[in-house]
């Protein structure tokens, strides 16, 4: 099999770890995933690799390409949902932060009114 071939199966097996690892809200380990595909990409497609293959091959690498371009959408796609969910969960924080000072000035004792004028006396 060609050179190519092999790395972008092990291209596409990397995206298909990545996306599980999105899907599950594990960004630490799909970031690892993501760099470590983009390496093996840039090796795939280098000209060594892809010079002179066979008319078979062609076929087999644009389909290759296809289903990784295909699954790079979907990734972005749960990345975009990852991102609106963390957005909505930042800001309901906020709320609720806001929401306790709130509760916290109004249980605090009142001070009774002082005089505004000073005791002579004392």
């Amino acid at each position: 099999m060609h050179s190519a071939l092999t790395l972008l199966d092990k291209a596409l097996e990397l995206g298909r770890q990545e996306l599980a690892h999105l899907a599950a809200g594990d960004v630490d380990k799909a970031e690892a995933l993501a760099f470590g595909r983009d390496s093996i990409l840039n090796e795939a497609l280098t000209e060594e690799n892809l010079s002179a293959p066979a008319p078979k091959s062609v076929d087999e690498l644009l389909s290759r390409l296809t289903q990784l371009k295909d699954l790079q959408a979907r990734i972005i796609d749960e990345a975009g949902r990852l991102h609106r969910t963390l957005g909505d969960q930042v800001r309901r924080a906020d709320q609720e932060q806001k929401r306790h000072a709130g509760y916290g000035r109004n249980t605090r004792p009142t001070p009774r009114i002082q005089s505004r004028f000073i005791s002579q006396n004392g």
